[in-house]
């Protein structure tokens, strides 16, 4: 049985695979609320978006002050 992170790392690799776009923590909030119900998510969201950015599955554009947006790393290879 998977712990209720790596459900959550599961779902966020699927979007950064499959999104064609940035990424903000909003977008993920909304993601963990559709497949995991109701919570407070904003700080999961923040937390999971930074593991994958250490992973190098994710780049973190942070060059606005007031937004941080993450997109897919293409040079990182498959996600799957």
């Amino acid at each position: 049985m998977r712990s209720p992170t790596d459900a959550r790392l599961v779902v966020l690799r699927e979007l950064a695979r499959d999104y064609q776009g940035e990424i903000t923590t909003r977008m993920v909030q909304q993601l963990y609320v559709s497949r995991f119900g109701p919570g407070d998510w904003r700080g999961k969201a923040r937390q999971d978006l930074a593991q994958l950015v250490g992973e190098g599955l994710l780049i973190c554009d942070d060059t606005d002050p007031g937004r941080r947006t993450f997109r897919l790393n293409h040079a990182h290879g498959d996600t799957r």
